[in-house]
């Protein structure tokens, strides 16, 4: 137990204490240390210990992922505060044979132990990732708590990414994009229930690159969508990159529709192919953003 002075102080000075712990580079490992130093730092240390939670793997045969994830389950299900600690999952599926993962009752257990939580996880991430069968997904989407708690959205690195995964989560307010494919062109195999007769999310944050042909479809959807699958008039803050064409043309269309509340447009220097920066004022007018700060 922590002797005097460190014994003598409050809980909102220690919680300050480990909210900088965590910001610090290396913080899960620090985290981990500090919060073995004394118990009373273990319950604050927690929030942010369990704060992400990993699912699937990026290497390892099938039977491997089953254990852990088996493991994960057991871990929720004996300590249910761990899992009212987690804000946010990562959905590692780096291998192209991965549509057991969506079918697999342990990992509907786990989305199940989530359901049961006062506050259930509100960000998702799909890391390096090529969808066998997005139908799946987006049906297991449907199903599961994030269809009502979904805010935050992030696709890396992914290849057969289906336009009505933004349907699902009509709560959703922020996407990052980056080197993302769109799964088809027509998606007429796509059941009615996932392509129209749902509430369409309306953006606030919006970051994106090299994901043109998903852009693309999200500003003007195929025949098969008889409503937008994302709404831009209520999107803040832009993010994208000046040096790639593809990605400036999808601008214009999403400042023109969100010209009454953008308020932040950031260009970044990540990019792909040639260092030559576009010109911007060549591609897109400003003069319409209203709420745009420039600073």
């Amino acid at each position: 137990m922590l002797n005097p002075p460190l014994s003598l102080l409050s809980d909102d000075l220690i919680a300050y204490i480990v909210e900088h712990v965590a910001k610090l580079p290396f913080h899960d490992k620090n985290l981990y240390n500090l919060s073995l130093a004394d118990r009373a730092f273990t319950q604050f240390c927690q929030t942010y210990i369990f704060r992400t939670l990993q699912l699937g793997q990026s290497r390892g045969t099938k039977s491997r992922i089953s254990k852990n994830l088996e493991k994960t389950r057991k871990i929720l299900k004996n300590k249910p505060s761990f899992a009212n600690r987690v804000r946010m999952v990562e959905l590692d599926i780096t291998h192209k044979r991965n549509a057991w993962l969506f079918n697999d009752p342990t990992l509907i257990g786990i989305l199940q132990l989530f359901a049961k939580s006062p506050v259930p996880p509100h960000e998702l991430h799909f890391l390096p990732f090529t969808l066998e069968d997005p139908i799946l997904v987006v049906g297991r989407l449907m199903q599961s708590f994030f269809s009502q708690t979904l805010t935050i959205l992030h696709l890396t690195q992914g290849r057969n990414v289906p336009l009505p995964l933004f349907l699902t989560c009509p709560r959703l307010r922020e996407v990052l994009l980056a080197h993302v494919e769109v799964a088809e062109e027509s998606y007429d195999k796509y059941p009615d229930k996932q392509c129209s007769g749902r509430e369409s999310p309306a953006l606030e944050v919006f970051n994106y690159r090299d994901s043109q042909s998903l852009v693309r479809q999200m500003i003007t959807p195929p025949p098969r969508f008889h409503a937008p699958v994302v709404l831009w008039s209520k999107l803040r803050v832009l993010t994208l990159s000046p040096y790639e064409k593809e990605e400036m043309a999808c601008l214009q269309p999403i400042l023109d529709m969100a010209c009454n509340t953008l308020e932040e447009l950031y260009l970044t220097n990540l990019h792909v192919g040639d260092d030559e920066r576009l010109p911007l004022a060549g591609l897109v007018n400003l003069s319409d953003l209203s709420q745009l700060q420039v600073r």
